[in-house]
């Protein structure tokens, strides 16, 4: 029995390569926009454990100052001073407020900067020196001593200076981030209540001022990728309390902060903020737009008092840029393939639509071969003529 025998279809496989190479490429790019998600599921994770990391240690900083000023309300020189301060008269303390604000009569505010507990103050200042100007404050108010001349010498209108005198609150009082008047510098205020241990009555506080420049020393260490940035964030209205860029310290507010505000009440701890004009992003005129971003955040919740939140923050594009680069590749893979197999279509169909033999070929005059052009002669010859 004869082998059968099986010959391709050039013209129906190249179909089948048009056919096939859509789908394929269609496939190829569902995996990698898979392959994008997970990759920004995974980078969004790990900016997220990031700010969780970053606020725990911000946690813990808060917290050794707020030991310190402890340790410090524990000092007898301390509260044995705060006893024996007196309410001076109104006319005495408004010419000691004078002279505290312009500086006219040294001999007048000499007793809070060369007394015992203002050297002591200023020993502590020393060996804490994120702690920029140390305070005493009595139960009428006024200041008592100071490490430093700076600040304010009258309290009483102060937000944490009417709970403490009253007694509803026992625990310290850390205030929101702000700028000094007369320097560009940005400070904490923490204030620490001081109780008599034999009546348990309030006899005053010890106030400190911790520079924000401090806090950045803990979030600069953070970033990895080179567009990545670590940020403390005002939880009322995100407006930007610490950053590794010190001019936009109070000024600036986080762009996209309505974005992540709304994840964080969905209990999500990374979303993506998409592009945004420097006008939609609360920046000042002149600013910068603000690209699309990956944002973890983590609000901080071991420090009392405060409404913050940390955030870490990396370009998207560069989050992505792996699969970007893949991509890119895949596109040229693909225009290759595409082009020849439209090349490969292309010879064949003009290969099968050539003809075998050309047209202008004439097969009984010029392809016979020598033996037969004389037999050929003879069968053309005309017949005899018929004999009468």
């Amino acid at each position: 029995m004869a082998r059968r025998r099986y010959h391709f279809d050039s013209q129906f496989l190249t179909l089948s390569f048009f056919v096939a190479m859509p789908l394929a490429a269609f496939g190829s790019f569902i995996v990698v926009s898979m392959a994008r998600s997970a990759l920004q599921a995974s980078v969004g994770a790990n900016l997220e454990q990031r700010a969780l990391e970053t606020r725990i240690m911000l946690e813990r900083y808060v917290g050794d100052q707020v030991l310190h000023l402890h340790l410090l309300s524990l000092s007898p020189v301390l509260r044995a001073t705060l006893e024996a301060h007196a309410e001076q008269p109104a006319e005495n303390l408004q010419r000691l407020e004078r002279a505290w604000r312009t500086g006219a009569d040294p001999a007048l505010i000499q007793p809070l900067l060369a007394s015992p507990l203002a050297s002591y103050l200023r020993e502590v200042s020393r060996i804490a020196p994120a702690m920029r100007l140390v305070q005493a404050v009595g139960a009428d108010g006024r200041l008592v001593a100071t490490s430093a001349h700076a600040g304010r010498l009258i309290f009483t209108d102060t937000f944490w200076f009417g709970p403490m005198s009253r007694g509803e609150t026992l625990q310290p009082t850390i205030g929101e981030v702000q700028r000094s008047p007369t320097s560009r510098e940005a400070f904490i205020e923490i204030v620490y209540p001081v109780w008599d241990p034999g009546s348990d009555r309030w006899i005053g506080a010890v106030r400190g001022l911790v520079a924000v420049t401090d806090i950045c020393g803990i979030l600069a260490p953070v970033p990895v990728a080179r567009s990545e940035h670590a940020l403390l964030l005002r939880l009322s209205d995100g407006l930007i309390l610490a950053s590794d860029e010190s001019d936009r310290v109070l000024r600036d507010t986080f762009p996209g902060f309505s974005v992540i505000e709304a994840a964080s009440a969905s209990r999500r701890g990374h979303w993506i903020v998409p592009a945004l004009a420097a006008e939609e992003g609360g920046a000042p005129e002149g600013a910068a737009d603000a690209p699309a971003r990956l944002v973890g955040f983590s609000v901080v919740e071991q420090v009392p008092g405060v409404g913050w939140m940390v955030v870490v923050e990396q370009e998207l594009s560069e989050a992505v840029s792996p699969v970007q680069g893949v991509t890119r590749y895949l596109w040229l893979h693909f225009l290759g393939a595409f082009a020849s197999v439209f090349l490969l279509a292309l010879y064949l169909s003009l290969r099968q639509e050539q003809p075998v033999i050309e047209e202008a070929l004439h097969l009984h005059e010029d392809h016979v071969p020598p033996s037969m052009q004389g037999r050929q002669g003879e069968d053309e010859s005309p017949p005899p003529a018929a004999s009468d």
